[in-house]
């Protein structure tokens, strides 16, 4: 990194440096991006260093969670920009998911302590099967809202924009829809919801 302004016009150290960077820090990226003489951005590993950086923005820490539109059982479609004005706290899970079924029992808890202090739930199911997930809402209990994905995980666009690689998956927003934390659980999450009702 200290080499880079002896570099700024060099594609090949252009793709030394962008394979550091991923979607959680594109803060770096994007000021290392800035660097480079604009007559090599047309390069492959800085324009795919720039698109890392847009979609980083929209799942990073700090930044605007992207907004979308689901329905839930009954079909009633909610967006997530809809929410605001609360924390909202997003879970991403499925059916077949095992470590999934398990969060659910700290969900309920979590869900009983903060409803009633401004935070709301809403899960997002990945599940390819309507009938699986409408069953494991029921088998859950889920009190809160829940919605599906119709692309299912394989094809799911929302779970890339949040760059999800595995579930279960929470990510937490302000009252603004900024994520304030992510791929979060159990007493970690709780402690972090605590800290925003605190603010």
């Amino acid at each position: 990194f200290d080499l880079l302004p002896q570099y700024t016009n060099s594609m090949p150290f252009a793709v030394i440096i962008s394979s550091y960077f991923g979607v959680d820090n594109v803060d770096e990226a994007e000021k290392v991006w800035e660097q480079f003489d604009p007559s090599i951005r047309h390069c492959y590993a800085l324009r795919r260093l720039e698109d890392l950086i847009q979609r980083g923005k929209s799942c990073a820490v700090g930044h605007e969670a992207p907004d979308f539109e689901l329905a839930t059982s009954t079909g009633e479609k909610i967006k997530l920009s809809s929410l605001r004005g609360k924390y909202v706290l997003v879970d991403f899970w499925a059916s077949w998911c095992g470590p999934c079924r398990q969060e659910m029992k700290n969900l309920r808890e979590q869900y009983a302590e903060f409803k009633d202090q401004g935070v709301r739930f809403m899960s997002i199911s990945l599940d390819d099967s309507v009938e699986k997930w409408k069953k494991a809402c029921e088998e859950e209990q889920i009190p809160w809202i829940s919605v599906r994905d119709d692309n299912g995980w394989s094809k799911s666009e929302i779970r890339k924009l949040f760059g999800i690689q595995a579930i279960p998956f929470i990510v937490l927003l302000d009252k603004d829809g900024n994520i304030v934390a992510k791929n979060i659980r159990r007493n970690s999450l709780r402690e972090k919801i605590l800290e925003l009702l605190q603010k």
